[in-house]
């Protein structure tokens, strides 16, 4: 019980990165990775010798990746916006004398130099003097980033966000910031925000890259949510995997998420993301396009049904329009031949009538012609 209080108080940093044991209380920290000392890195600790060697597989791609991106300070490779803004952030502290931005540019040109270990300090200081400014807590979060700590990075990525201001385009980068780190097997156990879900995320998704539409990690977070596929592997490469509830995801969105990966690319300030940018938006064609050649071809087909079922039921009910015509003109040839032959049975009777009538009258006129004559 006692050690998982200890734990709640440590430092995350100062933990056993193997079994994140805390230091007792004897001592304030422990051993320290022997190669990171040499290289200038942030701190890895370990409680022993177990601990470190089930842990040195993983360590040593870290080291690898580390080594790879000195080579690249070195060799001047680094992309050119970090020196950049941490020239005109030094300028800014010579013309303004404030001892803040003077530390900011102090730690943002040991990040450059790639003095990882340095660097992380500098900001620590810097956040325990300036607590509320987000600036130091988002740049603390790119190195631990680079160290190769990304649950501490992702929650100072969060915590960059929760002091930035609302709805800016600062607040936009450090949500995709803390989103490219949180979705990382390292941070499946990591605290997560509470729009970690399938709808926070699809709306914070939509708002961020509307906040920062030139940031690849805006755009790429935009993607990913579109996406959201789940360790499909192709071409030998497996698209990078989600760790919330996602939904399904149709056809169209997988296709538009191939071209938010292309506008990554096009904005992206290294080569290697470029291409990775490039490959993500090929392999959502690969999925999206026989999709959506089915779904056409579906649609199509069942057009064509629909039409011809409509042409079936047009000739059904013409035919029936006809055959009804037919039976109504029967109809009234019958009832046009009744009235004449009623007509003319009136005409015959009325005829008969008018002759019955006139014989009756010539009768009369002989008798009255008799009688006269016998007188």
């Amino acid at each position: 019980m006692f050690a998982k209080v200890v734990a709640a108080m440590a430092e995350p940093s100062l933990l056993c990165v193997n079994c994140a044991r805390p230091p007792p209380p004897h001592r304030r920290t422990w051993g320290r990775c022997t190669v990171c000392v040499e290289r200038n890195l942030p701190s890895t600790y370990y409680c022993g010798e177990a601990c470190m060697n089930a842990h040195w597989p993983k360590h040593q791609v870290y080291h690898k990746e580390q080594k790879q991106r000195a080579k690249h300070i070195r060799e001047g490779t680094a992309p050119e916006h970090h020196r950049s803004a941490i020239e005109a952030e030094a300028r800014l502290a010579e013309l303004t004398g404030s001892e803040y931005v003077k530390r900011s540019a102090a730690a943002g040109a040991l990040m450059v130099k790639g003095d990882l270990d340095a660097a992380a300090k500098a900001l620590r200081k810097i956040i325990k003097e300036w607590p509320a400014l987000p600036e130091p807590h988002f740049n603390l979060a790119i190195v631990l980033q680079q160290s190769g700590r990304h649950a501490e990075s992702s929650q100072m990525y969060l915590k960059a966000m929760e002091l930035y201001e609302e709805g800016t385009e600062s607040w936009a980068g450090s949500a995709a910031a803390a989103f490219e780190v949180l979705k990382l097997p390292d941070c499946r156990d990591a605290p997560k925000p509470e729009w970690w879900n399938d709808e926070g995320l699809k709306a914070l998704s939509a708002r961020v890259v509307a906040l920062a539409p030139d940031n690849h990690q805006t755009i790429a977070m935009q993607a990913l949510v579109l996406s959201s596929m789940l360790s499909i592997v192709l071409e030998g490469d497996a698209l990078e995997e989600t760790y919330w509830n996602a939904g399904p995801r149709t056809a169209a969105e997988i296709k538009e998420a191939a071209t938010w990966y292309r506008l990554a690319a096009r904005v992206a300030h290294a080569p290697a993301a470029t291409r990775a940018y490039e490959l993500l938006g090929r392999q959502c064609d690969a999925v999206a396009d026989p999709l959506l050649a089915k779904e056409e071809a579906d649609a199509a087909k069942a057009r064509a049904a629909a039409k011809a079922e409509a042409a079936e039921a047009r000739a059904a009910a013409e035919a029936e329009a006809a055959e009804a015509l037919k039976v109504a003109e029967a109809k009234a040839k019958a009832a046009a031949e009744e009235l004449l032959a009623e007509e003319e049975k009136e005409k015959q009777q009325a005829a008969s009538t008018k002759g019955g009538k006139a014989k009756q009258s010539e009768g009369k006129k002989g008798k009255g012609k008799k009688g006269k004559g016998k007188r």
